[in-house]
């Protein structure tokens, strides 16, 4: 038994092997079949890296010892409007961490400004947000790249490092039309992550007084430990004259990251559906050509009494060599050409999206391990679907017919 297992198994690698080695006296049916499977394989990666790297930023900007408060019944900044009277209250609410005495409570406010690229002609939005002094203690990555922060009651702005690299408009000294108001950027700052890099940043008081609002729309609340969030809550939920509730900074920036990045996926995955349905048909193609090249081969082994198995699985196992070679190629040239590529949100049109799930923000792709493992594996389906059924042809072949016609 062990012995008739090791000779099928030397038939089955010794016709693939034969196989293989004809790929190059058929260059264009074998290329044209890897370029597929590559393809394919190429754009689901790139894909999974967009929809990884828009994630990675807000997962990135995280912190575990800060919440974030918003208004009942919202579920993001934009839709949220907190009353200046709610916030008082709350300084001294339990498990807040304090600096020098006082309570590390930043209140945001938010508006957007819009703006063009540099380098293409397409008009677009980026978050300008309000911020109380504490914003600027509670981000150890936060800091000033270029010039200096806004001044408290000017209408001065400064820009996300991420922003003012992609946007005409934003240098230091330029003035931007936002909210009614004429500001004057007077800095660039770097937060470490780019959700924040890719906003730019004022002083409350002063947005306030553009938007002649009196509340905001967040509050950024830093506690004294992780475990002071249940606590925070319960003193939260027993202020009934003002309903408010709170959310992790993470759990609440991987809800902003879940819409954006799930509609990548969808969409990228309906295109690579389609074009996995292409490759597979022109896999199905190229190998029928090349069993039907192989006939004689074929019929010998059958003659000398090897099983339908052998060339059946010969046959798949060349389908999946193709899908393999096909899906290895596509997952290395996504890695080299968008591994790290800097891209943002865009909404239908063009424009920057800001809105309830899709704050502006600006990522790089992420092709990692994962990525590339699962760009092969698909091809390497791929090739398995396409190979199915030239082998049912290959391992059906009639003996007589084919020593015939060799």
């Amino acid at each position: 038994m062990k012995m008739r297992l090791l000779n099928s198994a030397h038939a089955v690698a010794r016709l693939t092997l034969a196989a293989v080695r004809e790929w190059p006296s058929r260059p264009i049916d074998t290329l044209v079949t890897i370029l597929g499977f590559a393809t394919v394989a190429g754009i689901l990666a790139a894909v999974l890296a967009m929809a990884g790297g828009y994630r990675h930023v807000f997962d990135s900007a995280a912190q575990s010892r800060t919440i974030i408060v918003l208004s009942e019944g919202s579920n993001s900044e934009w839709s949220s409007s907190i009353p200046a009277s709610a916030v008082g209250p709350l300084m001294q609410a339990p498990g807040v961490a304090r600096k020098k005495g006082t309570p590390l409570i930043a209140e945001s406010l938010l508006g957007h400004i819009k703006v063009r690229y540099r380098r293409r002609n397409l008009s677009a939005k980026i978050v300008l947000r309000g911020v109380s002094p504490q914003m600027l203690s509670m981000d150890r990555h936060l800091h000033i790249e270029k010039g200096r922060w806004f001044r408290p009651g000017l209408n001065e702005i400064v820009v996300g490092a991420a922003a003012a690299g992609d946007f005409r408009g934003l240098s230091i000294g330029e003035h931007v039309q936002a909210q009614g108001t004429r500001w004057t950027v007077v800095g660039e700052f770097s937060a470490g992550a780019q959700f924040f890099s890719s906003e730019a940043w004022t002083s409350l008081g002063s947005l306030q007084g553009a938007e002649h609002a009196r509340g905001v729309s967040s509050l950024y609340v830093q506690l004294a430990s992780p475990r002071a969030f249940s606590a925070f809550r319960r003193a939260l939920a027993g202020n009934t004259q003002t309903p408010l509730h709170a959310l992790r900074q993470s759990t609440y920036f991987a809800r902003q990251a879940s819409g954006m990045s799930t509609l990548i996926t969808r969409v990228g995955g309906f295109f690579t559906l389609l074009m996995g349905a292409a490759a597979v048909f022109g896999a199905m193609s190229t190998l029928l050509i090349m069993v039907e090249s192989r006939r004689m081969e074929v019929a010998m082994l059958r003659a000398l009494g090897y099983p339908h198995g052998i060339v059946f699985t010969a046959t798949l196992l060349e389908g999946v060599l193709l899908g393999c070679a096909g899906g290895v190629l596509g997952a290395l040239a996504v890695y080299a050409s968008l591994n790290g590529y800097s891209a943002s949100t865009l909404s239908i049109g063009g424009h920057m999206a800001v809105s309830n799930h899709t704050p502006q923000v600006f990522f790089h792709f992420r092709v990692g391990e994962a990525t590339m493992f699962k760009a092969v594996v698909w091809s390497l389906a791929m090739g398995l679907i396409g190979g199915v059924y030239p082998a049912l042809r290959a391992a059906r072949m009639p003996i007589a017919a084919a020593l015939r016609d060799g």
